[in-house]
């Protein structure tokens, strides 16, 4: 995960997003990320202008709660602190929260710095002893991290907890993998539904009557460990993305979920957002429930979108109602 600034390069976000790297607009201030406890294998922070030395660290141990365990911090301040008298100073507190957490410094070069999440549990208690940090109190890392405050506290994790070491990319996208049996999905039960769903995206491309080089390329601890990405959302609030982000989205039974949350969270808001991530041209896969998907069909023409309908297997093997819908290339003249 890369940190990038909202400020002079605030088009740094959108140029990922063009490049097919993903990338989302979030506020690490009071909030955690809405991403799961050990998701990320490396945290960079280029030109950095984060403080993560204010408020006793809180910010940086939100990162550590990030990290996997050998995980890599690197950090590089911008060209503009050489000459602030502050530095050494903000230098000194980030190397006394690092060495309370127990990271290693493992190399340092002008102001560019690469630490190590070691997972030491003496280390850390004994400096929770000491008063050089606080220990959290045991959490369900199974939980969403959706709308949690920060915890200004480092989580004990044991060695084993960390210990399964991930097949390489992109191998470990077909593996079966530990947090999946957390989630209690058995080998069998993976291996099943992943052998569906090669088989509904192979026909999603037939529907889309497209080739696949046109577009780019609370189980979301099990996505990571799969090599992929993702974040927790709530629908009934904007997604932290700009216009025209994504090239194709898909809804699996995604929409009785919010089916009584009210005003500003009703199905035509839903699909407004929705309109509003996809660019021109770019398709939304919709599976749902017959009323759902009745509804939609009726709302789809006001968006300005194409929809057609197709039967497909499910993984009951029964039939369901599939709607590929495209959003046109439109303007206001």
């Amino acid at each position: 995960m890369s940190f990038a600034p909202k400020d002079g390069h605030e088009n740094q976000i959108q140029f990922a997003l063009e490049r097919g790297i993903g990338a989302m607009i979030s506020a690490i201030a009071t909030k955690q990320l809405p991403y799961p406890t050990s998701s990320f294998e490396m945290v960079h922070c280029s030109r950095c202008r984060v403080d993560w030395h204010g408020n006793d660290g809180v910010l940086l141990k939100e990162v550590n709660r990030l990290l996997r365990s050998n995980g890599y911090f690197i950090y590089s301040g911008p060209p503009a602190y050489r000459k602030d008298k502050e530095y050494p100073l903000i230098w000194d507190k980030l190397v006394n929260l690092t060495t309370a957490m127990c990271w290693k410094l493992i190399s340092r070069k002008v102001q560019t710095a690469v630490w190590i999440k070691e997972e030491n549990e003496s280390c850390l208690l004994q400096n929770a002893e000491q008063k050089l940090l606080k220990i959290c109190e045991v959490v369900d890392d199974s939980k969403t991290s959706w709308n949690v405050p920060l915890r200004n506290c480092v989580q004990v994790r044991s060695a084993a907890a960390d210990s399964l070491k991930l097949p390489p990319r992109p191998e470990r996208l077909s593996v079966f993998s530990e947090s999946l049996s957390k989630l209690d999905i058995s080998q069998e039960e993976f291996t099943s539904r992943h052998t569906v769903w090669q088989d509904q995206i192979r026909r999603y491309w037939r529907l889309m009557n497209i080739n696949e080089t046109e577009i780019r390329n609370n189980t979301l601890s099990a996505i990571y460990d799969r090599g992929l990405i993702g974040a927790f959302h709530d629908w009934c609030e904007p997604f932290s993305s700009y216009p025209r982000s994504y090239d194709l989205l898909h809804a699996n039974h995604l929409f009785p979920h919010y089916r009584r949350r009210g005003p500003g969270c009703l199905l035509e808001d839903i699909m407004l957002e929705m309109d509003r991530l996809t660019r021109p041209q770019g398709f939304i896969i919709i599976r749902d429930d017959k009323s759902i998907v009745s509804r939609i069909q009726q709302l789809a023409p006001k968006f300005l979108w194409e929809v057609k309908s197709h039967l497909l297997e499910n993984k009951e093997k029964k039939m369901e109602t599939v709607l590929i819908c495209r959003k046109k290339f439109w303007a206001i003249v």
